[in-house]
Parts: structure tokens; sequence; C-alpha cells
């Protein structure tokens, strides 16, 4: 029999945008029921390109496997049902500043006067205190305050956003995990609580050492290239026909690296002998010698001479290459849906894979408001009630 571990859990979902939506997706992903309540006119990624039959891939790859209702939470109507269904909830999840929720009723602190053990997760740019509280936010934002932009892009060159929606893909296994810690707390205690989740802390979060090699001794971690000065040689190189990644971290690899390239001449170089020499001199010395060298071989030549002797190493792949590798669904990063509006469309696999247990087979994303009727009348609010009141 297959196990859904979080078939038993229900979460409300408020939210717009990505990182909550994504959390919330990996919930219904493992069993979850998760109701979508969207505001009459729709989540807004409803409209977020590529679009096809006038229906958002983006929206139908975060919301796959939820249901929606549709709920004006800014009126006396809308508030009422949404307290009703919080009693039945385990889990409500915002996007929603601290200030909105309030000036509605239903924050943390109002809420769990209505179902004390209620677990309440926010997910916001700046969090729900300090300064920026309420400040408008967004991917570009996150990053340049969070330090994650000053430190990409290449060494004197101006700084670089992450193409990927990194700050708030962390901020999603964030919310995700804070959410799990909550209800195991709620098994053991009985008790429920607030998640608070920041998108600007999940991408400084990622910045490592950088804070404390500061602190220590006023050094300041900033854009170097793809180069780690941690260890040499540890790059991107270009080849004949692409790029190459190599990280080589340890003297056993580089020994091994000079032997799978015919870079003899290398090993035995006094300046390249050691770690700390080939670190110290890398930009100055090794590395205009590796890319002169690398620039005349074929970049699948170089990944398996590294692979086969034990050197990590990987060519720059484009979505289309890896996408079109014989081998791409077995390593479990995409997965083919057979969609009933996009037809068969391949998108990333949950990242949490678990040996007893499985994921829900890929639905379309609901409709908006197509669950309305259904979850409403879990409180009895349906059949006496008519319909257009019911969605504000």
């Amino acid at each position: 029999m297959f196990n859904l571990p979080l078939k038993d859990i229900k979460i409300l979902d408020l939210s717009e945008g990505l990182s909550c939506a994504l959390a919330t997706k990996y919930f219904a992903d493992f069993g979850a029921k998760v109701v979508k309540i969207e505001k009459p006119s729709g989540d807004k990624t409803r409209k977020w390109a590529p679009l096809k039959n006038g229906e958002s891939l983006y929206f139908n790859y975060l919301n796959s496997g939820k249901q929606s209702i549709t709920l004006d939470i800014k009126t006396e109507y809308g508030i009422n049902i949404f307290k009703r269904l919080v009693k039945k909830y385990d889990v409500i999840c915002t996007s929603h500043e601290t200030n909105y929720m309030e000036n509605l009723g239903i924050d943390y602190e109002s809420l769990k006067k209505l179902k004390s053990n209620i677990i309440y997760a926010s997910c916001t740019y700046f969090g729900d205190y300090g300064p920026l509280s309420g400040a408008p936010g967004s991917s570009i934002v996150a990053q340049a305050r969070g330090v994650a932009m000053d430190m990409t892009g290449v060494e004197n060159g101006y700084p670089v956003k992450c193409a990927p929606s990194v700050a708030e893909h962390y901020a999603a296994g964030y919310l995700y995990t804070g959410i799990m810690l909550a209800i195991i707390d709620k098994i053991n205690r009985g008790i429920g609580q607030k998640v608070d989740i920041s998108i600007l802390d999940s991408i400084f979060s990622c910045i490592e050492a950088a804070p404390a090699a500061y602190s220590m001794t006023n050094e300041i971690h900033t854009r170097r290239g793809n180069f780690d000065p941690a260890a040499a040689p540890y790059d991107t190189y270009e080849t004949q026909d692409g790029y190459v990644a190599i990280g080589c971290s340890t003297q056993s690899q580089w020994h091994k690296l000079c032997k799978a390239l015919g870079f003899e001449d290398l090993e035995n170089d006094p300046r390249f002998a050691e770690q700390e020499t080939r670190r110290a001199g890398y930009l100055d010395n090794l590395q205009p010698i590796l890319r002169e060298r690398m620039i005349k071989f074929k970049k699948d030549y170089v990944q398996e001479a590294c692979l086969e002797n034990g050197i990590p190493c990987s060519t720059v792949m484009n979505i289309k290459e890896i996408s079109d590798l014989p081998d791409i669904k077995q390593y479990g990063f995409l997965f083919d849906a057979h969609d009933t509006v996009f037809g068969k469309i391949s998108y990333p696999s949950n990242p949490f894979k678990l040996s007893d247990s499985v994921q829900k087979e890929w639905s379309h994303a609901p409709r908006l408001g197509e669950n309305t009727s259904s979850v409403l009348m879990e409180i009895g609010e349906f059949d006496d009630i008519d319909r257009d009141k019911q969605i504000g």
C-alpha cells in the first residue's frame, strides 16, 4: 500500500507568489490537504507566463495537488468564513505582512484564541519584526541586501543577481522545515506556534563564513568569479565547445588532475606543489595557464577524464542539454507530467526522496474556486448561502 505520510495534515494557504506556494506544494505532494484561498480575481501567478489557453504553466507547477476556493477576506463575511475554517485545519500559511493580517483580525495572536494549537506560518521578504517589516520586496532586492549579489560576479566586476530565484527557494525549504518542526512539537506538547520566515534571512543564511571572517579579521568576502579562495583549481574553464567546472579541493585530486589531462609539468612546478601556494597565486599564475590549456580540449573529454580519475567535474549544462540526457529521469531531477491542458510537460521533481513513502500522482492545478462548494460544506456553509455571496 502506498504511504502518504502527511495525509492527516490540513493546510489553509493564503499566500501568493513563489515561496509559500512551493512550500505548501511539498506538503500536498506527500498527501496533505492544501486548500488555496484565493481572492475572487484569483492568485496573481495565474497570469504569469508562459501561458496556454489562458492558463499559467508556472501556477500549474506550484499548485498541483491542491484545492482552490475563492473568498474575499477583506469582507466581514469572508473573515467569518475563514475563522470557521481555521478551527478545522492544522496550519495557516500566509505571505501577507503582519500589519495586514492584524488589521483584518486574523493574525497569529487573534487566530490562536480561536484554536489554541494552530500553526501559523508566515513568509515575507523582511519578516514580521524589525524596521523593514511590511516594506515592499522582490528577489533582486533580497539578493542585494542579503550580500549574495555582492558575492556573485567576476572579480572587480559589477554585482550580479543569480538567475534562479534562490532566495525564494531557500525560503520555501525553510518554511516547509519550520512547519514540520512545529507539527512535531505539536504532536509532542500539544501546542501550536508561529513560524516566521524571512526571504532576506533565508538568502543571508547561505553566505557561510562571510560574517565570521569580517567579525574576526575585517576581511570582506566579495565576488571573485567562479574560483574558490579555499582551494585550487576550483573554477570554470572555457573549452573548444563550451565550459567545464572542476572542483579540485584536495592534494590528491590535484595530482590526479595533472595525470588525467597531461599536466605533469604543472604537478612538478614548485609554485603549484602545495595547496597553499596554488591558492595564493591562483589568479596570477595557475588560472591563466589552465585557461590557455583547457581551450584546446573538448568539454566532454575533460569531464570524462576527470570523472574517470575521481575528480569532481561537469560540463556547464543548459536546460536543453540536461533535459536530453538519457538518464535524467533515473537521476530523479525531472519527471514527465501528462497534463490535461499543457499536454506532456517536464517539471523539476520534489527534492524530498523517502524510501518508504511516495508522492501523490500528478494532477493539474485546480481551477479558480473549483473546490469552494465542497470545502465550505465542511462547515455547513454552502447549502443556505448563495454562491455569489460566499466568494465575496
